[in-house]
């Protein structure tokens, strides 16, 4: 049997989250597991540096380009690749499948059998979030890829449970090509104790269905109540700017700080040391800082939409409905005045880490493409 391709074309150039660090991950495990000889990657020359460091052993194909100016002429790229250069890279190096990083794969269906994870479809199951609409053409434009790329794959790889039931209920014609892998997450278990825990923290702040506003104006409520100042961590890109102009207008700025870009180091050890770590999003596909922080034994509070219960295993602490400035604002006072006891952050840890570690996501992954590569292709 040929190697299976991992299709990394999707990275972006400047890493934009998740989506990137969910492939980043599995690959981190395929090498570790020792799998590397199993698969090749294919990637744009400005991603090959990153994956080699990641799986030196692996042999990886890099494709000259891939950069864009804006994110439509970034999709033509990636749809011209997948739909001509992808399949002739398939054929030369008689692979046994191909595994998609992401959607958006091309107009017509792989020479070998294809898995593809398009993370989730938020852009058709909620067009609507935080009273943002998404426009018209946007809107169409992913219902038309994704349909395509379910047509094409012969399976289709869901993030949760919730992502699988969306998928099914608005693609239902190809709900048995659906198949659940979570993310595989990368973060180790805390080594000691910060010397302080100390305000309260919140990541991922640059879209609108992140519902950040709702926990700025939830603190603004409790602010007299704690000394615990709270901290935004991450880019505030134009689309977002009502977060600093709201806290500029109401006088928060001396409790409530904007950090910025910063690296994942810097990240982590502010986690580590956060009295709360709050997401008061109204969706996810899989939630992925939410999980880092409960490894990390860092008292959790969650929207309590379906995805946030269902990855978290009801571990942490929630609070609904999301958009409900009181209720977030009642339920970071109990969190602040009635933390959870050690024993419950570490058991949340050990079961989060295990469940989600990389390199057993990895495996499973690694086996479920390797049984595709076996199947008989349907005509």
């Amino acid at each position: 049997m040929g190697k299976i391709a991992l299709n990394y074309i999707y990275l972006s150039e400047k890493h934009a989250g998740g989506k990137d660090q969910a492939g980043l991950n599995l690959l981190k495990g395929f090498y570790e597991n020792g799998q590397s000889g199993q698969f090749f990657a294919i990637c744009f020359s400005y991603s090959e540096k990153i994956l080699r460091e990641l799986a030196p052993d692996m042999e990886i194909i890099s494709i000259p380009g891939g950069r864009a100016s804006n994110e439509l002429t970034r999709m033509a790229k990636i749809c011209w690749t997948n739909t001509f250069r992808i399949p002739q890279i398939l054929r030369q190096k008689k692979a046994s499948a191909v595994y998609h990083l992401n959607c958006n794969n091309g107009l017509r269906k792989m020479p070998v059998p294809s898995a593809a994870v398009p993370y989730d479809i938020k852009a058709v199951a909620h067009r609507v979030l935080a009273n943002v609409k998404i426009p018209f053409y946007k809107y169409w434009l992913y219902r038309i890829l994704y349909r395509m790329d379910f047509s094409h794959a012969d399976r289709i790889v869901a993030i949760s449970q919730v992502d699988q039931k969306e998928i099914g209920t608005f693609y239902p014609q190809y709900r048995k090509k659906i198949h659940k892998i979570y993310i595989p997450v990368d973060c180790p278990l805390p080594e000691g104790e910060a010397a302080e825990k100390k305000n309260i923290h919140a990541l991922n702040l640059q879209f609108h269905h992140k519902n950040i506003i709702t926990l700025v104006r939830a603190f603004e409520k409790i602010q007299g109540q704690t000394d615990q100042d709270l901290i935004l961590m991450g880019r505030v890109p134009e689309r977002v700017q009502y977060l600093k102009e709201y806290v500029k207008q109401h006088q928060l700025e001396k409790r409530v700080h904007f950090t910025g870009f910063l690296p994942e180091e810097q990240v982590q050890q502010q986690m580590h040391s956060s009295r709360l770590y709050v997401n008061p999003t109204l969706y996810e596909g899989f939630g992925m800082t939410a999980v880092e922080a409960m490894i990390q034994r860092v008292p959790t509070l969650l929207s309590g939409i379906p995805t946030n219960r269902e990855v978290t295993g009801g571990l942490c602490r929630y609070y609904e409905p999301p958009e409900d400035v009181d209720a977030l604002a009642q339920a970071l006072l109990d969190c602040l005045q009635n933390p959870p006891a050690a024993e419950e952050l570490q058991k949340a840890s050990q079961y989060l880490y295990e469940r989600y570690h990389y390199r057993r996501i990895s495996q499973e992954c690694g086996e479920f493409l390797r049984q595709l590569g076996e199947e008989k292709r349907e005509s």
